[in-house]
């Protein structure tokens, strides 16, 4: 059986290149009071991590800086909007923000019976141990085919965590790797991954995916219509 998602995303007005969104992070996670741990996924009790979904992340769009916010994440971005000041602190600079765009959807979840097609920029696919086996394969299919079993691992990851349990096989099939670089992130050095593929799942743009979804990477979007899937209120 289907399950219904539910998204909001803001769009607010103020510039930002993409390398300051963990600043962005930051600064809205202060705003709205860091004791509200979905806004950084910091376990307040422990000190770690908290090893979930992030249900409220922090994207960048043609430029502007954006919350997407999953389900219950969505309730607690009233702790920021309550604040009397939106004014944020940007790697010491000063960046007044108003909301340029909002959106709510309500996105059904499920495993179709054909597939959609997207694009995922920036993904950050490999693991320590999996880096490993990558490097070790000589062939570009044999990589193609890694990178194809981590996607389709963590797909099926995510619709777990969202609470949906898929009634047939999750398929996927990447169709076209545009690009492999080396990035930094969180001073390491690792590679990421641009790239098309085809699944039966539908996923809703601007979803993260992979390591660092949270800031930015591993964003997908839809190059498919499935409009039928959404209901969109925009104001």
């Amino acid at each position: 059986m289907n399950s219904k998602l539910r998204l909001l995303s803001v769009t607010f007005d103020t510039p930002i290149q993409p390398w300051e969104l963990p600043a962005f992070r930051g600064a809205v996670a202060a705003k709205a009071g860091y004791e509200h741990d979905l806004f950084h996924n910091h376990n307040n009790d422990t000190g770690g991590f908290h090893y979930r979904l992030p249900l409220i992340q922090y994207k960048q769009d043609h430029g502007r800086p954006m919350l997407v916010c999953l389900n219950e994440g969505i309730e607690e971005l009233h702790h920021f909007f309550s604040q009397p000041d939106w004014t944020l602190s940007l790697n010491g600079r000063t960046a007044p923000v108003r909301i340029h765009r909002l959106d709510v959807k309500q996105f059904t979840l499920g495993v179709w019976d054909r597939p959609f097609r997207y694009h995922i920029r920036q993904w950050i696919a490999l693991n320590e141990d999996n880096y490993a086996t990558y490097t070790r394969l000589s062939g570009m299919l044999q990589r193609i085919a890694l990178l194809q079993q981590i996607l389709q691992n963590q797909l099926v990851g995510l619709l777990h965590q969202l609470g949906y349990e898929p009634e047939r096989p999750v398929e996927v099939a990447i169709q076209h790797l545009k690009d492999e670089r080396w990035v930094s992130y969180k001073g390491v050095k690792v590679l990421a991954f641009s790239l098309e593929f085809t699944c039966n799942v539908g996923l809703p743009d601007y979803v993260g995916i992979g390591k660092g979804c949270s800031t930015g990477w591993g964003v997908v979007k839809g190059l498919n219509v499935h409009e039928k899937n959404l209901q969109t209120w925009k104001r």
